[in-house]
């Protein structure tokens, strides 16, 4: 039986860079001291959010392992495992382990558009190296291909350290997926927008991007819904979704960076083509964060 670390609260991790988009090795103990301190009870390392694709397979073994330092055991940890090529995610799911990670979310090759069969035997490889635990990422938005629930049922049947799926596709499937794997087989969301709509329809959490920068109040929007709370719930969300609206509006990434920045905890740098917010955002995002009394220090 294996220790479910996929709680219903997670934040997606940034991944800092410096100006030469390096990976900042001491601002990743920065921004790591900083979720502590409010609270952060489990991160996804080195997923979409941190700029996965972005970084070699060798950068994303030294994030692991910089992340695993700094948090101790204060914080659960979840390593993001993704990439084009079989061999590469091999390295990471071992590289996961050996770093004491506590789980792992394995994504589907992006571009490939791979079939249910060489999807089964891709899962398959990592389940054979690593005794983790492990979330299924399906995202086909992003990655082309979309993770059928045959194939799912079958690579759960088979390889019981598979306990978690995040459904970015269809959110219908998850009252499905409950119906067929039984309340203890947990999902999660990464659309904080959505997160209401799908802790209704069987969702069990979200790994958070919003929480990044308002860590103290996504935790308490999501005990709401995880106690069905929904009046307090709705209060709740209608205090953040303004917050929220604005940052995707500017984009999610480099509005999160800047307001870390502001914060002192890491640099603004994303990895090109990503950019940098310009003069005019940087105003924008400063007359908006002056309005607001509670933004977390």
């Amino acid at each position: 039986m294996f220790r479910n670390p996929f709680v219903s609260y997670c934040v997606a991790m940034i991944t800092p860079f410096d100006q030469q988009e390096g990976l900042a090795v001491q601002s990743i103990h920065t921004l790591v001291d900083y979720y502590k301190k409010n609270h952060v009870p489990a991160l996804l390392v080195s997923g979409s959010t941190g700029e996965q694709h972005s970084m070699s397979i060798e950068e994303r073994i030294t994030l692991y392992q910089e992340v695993r330092k700094a948090s101790g055991d204060d914080i659960i940890i979840i390593g993001g495992v993704a990439a084009v090529r079989t061999g590469d995610v091999l390295k990471l799911a071992k590289a996961t382990q050996a770093a004491k990670l506590n789980g792992m979310m394995l994504g589907f090759p992006p571009y490939l558009h791979i079939s249910q069969k060489e999807a089964y035997s891709y899962v398959q490889q990592i389940c054979n190296v690593t005794e983790l635990p492990i979330m299924l990422y399906n995202n086909p938005a992003r990655t082309g291909f979309n993770l059928e629930l045959e194939t799912l049922f079958k690579l759960v049947d088979d390889f019981p350290q598979i306990i978690a799926l995040k459904e970015a596709g269809d959110p219908d499937n998850a009252l499905l997926v409950k119906q067929k794997l039984g309340p203890s087989f947990t999902i999660l969301t990464g659309f904080d927008l959505h997160i209401q709509d799908n802790m209704k329809n069987g969702y069990d959490g979200i790994t958070s991007i919003i929480g990044n920068v308002f860590p103290l109040e996504m935790q308490q929007f999501v005990n709401y819904l995880k106690k069905q709370e929904w009046e307090l719930a709705e209060s709740a969300f209608s205090n953040i979704h303004p917050k929220i609206k604005f940052i995707i509006e500017r984009g999610m990434l480099r509005t999160i960076k800047y307001l870390l920045k502001e914060k002192q905890i890491c640099l603004e740098v994303c990895r090109s083509p990503l950019s940098s917010l310009n003069q005019e955002e940087k105003i924008e995002i400063h007359a908006f964060m002056d309005t607001l009394t509670d933004i977390n220090k």
